[in-house]
């Protein structure tokens, strides 16, 4: 809510600026009241009125250059402003303009005599409900006033906030949010972020979807008013519109969590926005909920309590994340919130504090430090994946024997045999297309593996009549050599070789 403001050097005035400020001069000399807040209470002893009448005796005087130019030299300072600015409608023309860069834009105006810039800017300017306030910052501060800027004038309030209706209407309306009649988002349930205006007697519920990054609501709503503390009115409260299904007999979320002081300084002074709020109410919540040592599952706003497996079902994602999280949650009692209902979006908030752990339940510690040291520059449900193929890699590679000195084909066959085996058909179709061979066996072959993994006929436009024909001779072959272990896979790979007419032994390392 701060107003600093930075001045910059004179500049020549354009005309139609100049005619602007000259129109605006005349009027205010001829009627004072123009620019001076309405007053909402017949108060005894009202700075607004003891000023107006002032400026009344100011305006009395307002073709006597000497008076004018005595007026905006001492007393009331709104007083000195109102004479210097009049003075200009006298001199009926304004050579050079001062600027100023304020919150709201920057703003140009004429200086005369001592008065204080922030009043010479909103007398000037009393057409314009941001630059008007600036006169009445520090009056509203003194005395305890709140002073509300609409488009057409401004209202003094001196016992609180009490904002009008029209204050409200409007300003409302300059929120980026579509809302209904109930100053509502069109989304019900789930998860809310509410404005209470005290005094306007309204609420403006947003949902989480609807929130943007650059928007602070309550500096919006409390940006054209004019006191101590502008944002005094409203009480900010998060709805996490949490949807029990589960029965506990002590339901923790039932509790309400309150926005954290300093977090809701912070966003009342403009400093974050109204997702940024929601964003770090989130991690408070979780904490709390956390620190309470009780076994909770939330999903995207529906609770599960303990329920393990009722989670589980909640969740989506790869056979590998599903069983890495399903082992994590049944090594203790855990408190999980995840914001959604995929597994990968959960792992990375988890793994900072539980990535070993998390990779603990599906792979071996020589894997675990592997992935960990040796992979970072992958995402954690990559690094998960990556456990897995690891893992299967290392359990199916001890089920295959060794060979020595294979020859070509036969090196050929056995690498994609161990691909399909370990990182699936994807992976073995991807290799088998990067080196289908040059010669007809070769090519046969390629296109017997291709077909044994059921891509042959997806592929056959890449093949002769002659190599397909020989290729689908070798098929079973080649189903063998893909489905086998053991003492069966070498002799699975002989027999394809064998069919092939390679001339090549595979030979088991002992």
């Amino acid at each position: 809510m701060g107003r600093r403001i930075r001045f910059r050097g004179a500049k020549a005035t354009p005309k139609t600026l100049e005619k602007g400020l000259l129109e605006k001069s005349k009027a205010l000399a001829e009627n004072p009241h123009i620019m001076m807040p309405k007053c909402t209470k017949d108060c005894r002893k009202c700075v607004i009125k003891k000023a107006i009448s002032k400026m009344e005796v100011v305006s009395d005087k307002r073709d006597n250059e000497k008076k004018l130019a005595a007026f905006s030299l001492r007393g009331d300072p709104i007083v000195r402003a109102y004479a210097a600015t009049i003075s200009l409608a006298m001199d009926g023309k304004i050579p050079y303009l001062a600027t100023a860069k304020t919150p709201v834009g920057e703003v140009s105006y004429a200086m005369r005599g001592n008065a204080d810039r922030d009043l010479l800017i909103g007398l000037q300017h009393y057409d314009h409900p941001q630059f008007r306030l600036m006169a009445f910052w520090k009056v509203a501060e003194k005395y305890g006033l709140h002073i509300y800027s609409c488009e057409e004038n401004a209202v003094c309030c001196p016992d609180g906030p009490a904002a009008p209706e029209e204050y409200v209407n409007e300003i409302v309306e300059l929120l980026p949010y579509d809302l209904d009649d109930d100053f509502a988002c069109a989304h019900k349930g789930g998860e809310h972020l509410n404005i209470r205006w005290n005094s306007a007697d309204v609420t403006i519920s947003v949902c989480t979807s609807c929130l943007k990054e650059n928007t602070n609501t309550v500096h919006i709503l409390a940006s054209r008013i004019a006191a101590k503390d502008p944002a005094d009115d409203f009480t900010v409260s998060v709805d996490r519109g949490i949807q029990c299904l589960s029965e506990c007999d002590n339901c923790p979320i039932k509790e309400k969590t309150q926005l954290k002081p300093d977090l809701l300084a912070k966003y009342l002074h403009g400093q974050i926005s109204d997702s940024a709020l929601l964003d770090e109410y989130r991690i408070d919540w979780a904490k709390t909920l956390q620190a309470t040592g009780n076994e909770l599952y939330i999903v995207n706003g529906s609770c599960f309590g303990s329920d393990k497996e009722k989670f589980l079902n909640a969740m989506r994602g790869t056979d590998a994340e599903k069983e890495t999280i399903s082992k994590f949650i049944s090594s203790g009692k855990r408190c999980i919130i995840s914001r959604n209902d995929q597994i990968p979006n959960l792992l990375s908030d988890l793994w900072k504090d539980y990535d070993e752990e998390l990779l603990s339940g599906i792979a071996s510690p020589e894997t675990v430090s592997t992935v960990l040291n040796d992979r970072t520059d992958l995402a954690p449900s990559q690094m998960v994946a990556e456990a897995a193929r690891l893992e299967s890699y290392m359990k199916i590679k001890s089920r295959l024997p060794a060979f020595i000195n294979l020859g070509p084909m036969a090196a050929f066959c056995d690498d994609i045999a161990r691909i399909y085996k370990t990182e699936g058909k994807t992976a073995a179709v991807r290799a088998l297309e990067k080196s289908k061979g040059s010669n007809h066996n070769m090519r046969s072959l390629t296109y017997a593996l291709l077909s044994a993994a059921g891509e042959g006929q997806s592929k056959a436009w890449q093949f002769t009549r002659e190599e397909m024909d020989f290729g689908t001779y070798l098929v079973p072959f080649a189903e063998k050599v893909l489905s086998a272990e053991g003492k069966e896979y070498a002799n699975a790979l002989s027999l394809l070789l064998e069919a092939s007419g390679a001339m090549e032994k595979v030979t088991v390392q002992q």
